[in-house]
């Protein structure tokens, strides 16, 4: 047992909330001190790297300077939107958020349970959700994905004044 850092200092978890990235975290700090890395010299690493838009474009990225949060990652696979999920829960436990709205997409080329999955998932986190088509299709139709996430989430009880398909 070597105390390294709490997790609250490390930016990219968020305070700890992230628990995704505090897993990332000491996942790094693990493979970094097999490889002789001295303690100091992780502990400066996991201090210094954030999951801002310029060190990790599209991962975790925060903005809040328009007096509202907005978290953009590309979760593209069931386990993704989870933590994604699991670290809007957090961050509004306790405190007063107005609506949460998100965007969910995946690509065309998951299997069928997978992006229901994906929109089940959500469907416990968001008040508000648009569901868009990813950029390429993957042999998919125009708006094949979109249209099974958003009866996905009618199916888990969402009302149809909450869902916005975005071919």
């Amino acid at each position: 047992h070597m105390p390294l850092l709490w997790t609250h200092l490390i930016p990219a978890t968020l305070e700890g909330k992230a628990a995704h990235n505090v897993q990332n975290a000491m996942f790094a700090a693990g493979m970094a001190y097999s490889m002789n890395v001295k303690l100091e010299d992780i502990r400066l690493g996991l201090r210094t790297f954030d999951s801002s838009f310029f060190q990790a474009p599209g991962r975790l990225n925060v903005f809040d300077e328009l007096g509202f949060k907005v978290i953009l990652d590309y979760g593209h696979n069931p386990a993704a939107v989870s933590a994604m999920c699991d670290l809007v829960d957090a961050i509004a436990d306790g405190g007063h958020f107005g609506r949460r709205i998100g965007v969910i997409a995946a690509p065309g080329d998951r299997r069928d349970v997978d992006i229901v999955e994906i929109a089940t998932r959500a469907s416990k986190s968001f008040d508000v959700f648009f569901c868009k088509r990813d950029d390429r299709l993957r042999g998919r139709g125009e708006s094949e994905v979109p249209n099974m996430l958003a009866t996905t989430l009618r199916e888990q009880g969402i009302d149809d004044s909450a869902i916005h398909v975005i071919p």
